[in-house]
C-alpha cells in the first residue's frame, strides 16, 4: 500500500498522502518533511469527522475538495472492505497542479481499493516513515508485451503499442489507424494531466469499447469520455479542439 500512496506523494506539490477507515484509525501514509505517522494519525482523527457530516447529508460522496490558505485537501471516498469504510486522503500545497493531481489520485484510489478488498486491512498496516515502500495486492501492474512500436495480430484484434508514452498497452484495437490515434490522445492528454496520461487513456478506452477491440468508431466517445477528467475548462477545449483537427 506504502507504494501507492508513493506514487501519489510523487506528484508535485504534494505534501502527504494517506488512508483511513472510518473509525480514524490511520492505515498507511507517506509523507515529506513533518508529516511523520503521529501527525498524520491526528489529521485522520480530524478528517474522518469532516467525512462523516458529509455522509449524514451524501452518503454516496465519491470526492472532497478543500482549498486554504497555502494549499488543497483532496479526499476519495474507497469505499467499504471487510465491514469498514475506507478514506484516500492528500495533501498539498499550493504548487499542484489539480489535473495531474485528479489522474493520480483516481490511478491510486483503484489499486487501493484492488488492495482493500484483496486482503485484510490489519495486513496493510502502515509500516511507518523511512520503511521501504512494500507491494500491496493489486498495486503490481500486470504484464505487458514486449515488443515495443508494433502492432500484433491477436484473437480480438491488433494490441496497441504506443513506445513514445511509456509501456505497451493491453487495450485491442481494431486497426493500425485506431492504435494511432490512441497514441494521439496520449500525447495531447499529457500536456494537461501529465504522466499518467497513459493510464488514462487505456482506462477510457476500456470504458468505451468493451465488448469489442477499440476502433475509430468509437473515436468521439473516447475524446468525450476523456475531455469530461480535465478539470480546468480551457485545457479541456484545448484538448477536445486538439483531437477534432
Amino acid at each position: 500500500m506504502e507504494a501507492i500512496l508513493q506514487s501519489v506523494l510523487d506528484v508535485a506539490g504534494v505534501s502527504a498522502s494517506l488512508v483511513f477507515d472510518g473509525g480514524g484509525r490511520l492505515v498507511a501514509h507517506r509523507g515529506h518533511a513533518v508529516y511523520d505517522r503521529a501527525l498524520c494519525e491526528q489529521i485522520s482523527l480530524v478528517l474522518v469527522k469532516a467525512v462523516d457530516t458529509v455522509q449524514l447529508q451524501q452518503s454516496d460522496w465519491d470526492s472532497i475538495t478543500a482549498q486554504y490558505s497555502d494549499g488543497k485537501l483532496l479526499l476519495r471516498n474507497l469505499g467499504e472492505a471487510g465491514g469498514k469504510s475506507y478514506v484516500l486522503a492528500i495533501i498539498a500545497d499550493a504548487t499542484l497542479n489539480p489535473s495531474f493531481a485528479t489522474v493520480a489520485m483516481r490511478v491510486a484510489a483503484n489499486k487501493l481499493k484492488h488492495a482493500l478488498t484483496g486482503g485484510s486491512a490489519s495486513g496493510l498496516s502502515d509500516t511507518g516513515p523511512g520503511s521501504p515502500p512494500g507491494s500491496s495486492p493489486g498495486s503490481s501492474p500486470g504484464p505487458v508485451s514486449s515488443t515495443p512500436g508494433a502492432a500484433k495480430l491477436s484473437s480480438s484484434g491488433l494490441t496497441w503499442s504506443a513506445a513514445a508514452s511509456g509501456s505497451l498497452s493491453r487495450v485491442n484495437v481494431a486497426d493500425p489507424a485506431s492504435g494511432a490515434f490512441l497514441t494521439r490522445c496520449v500525447k495531447e492528454l499529457a500536456r494537461h494531466v501529465g504522466p499518467m496520461a497513459k493510464v488514462f487513456v487505456e482506462e477510457a478506452a476500456r470504458r468505451v469499447s468493451p465488448e469489442a477491440p477499440f476502433s475509430m468508431a468509437a473515436s468521439a466517445r473516447l475524446v468525450e469520455d476523456l475531455g469530461g477528467q480535465i478539470e480546468d475548462a480551457k485545457d479541456r477545449m484545448a484538448f477536445m479542439t486538439s483531437l477534432a483537427k
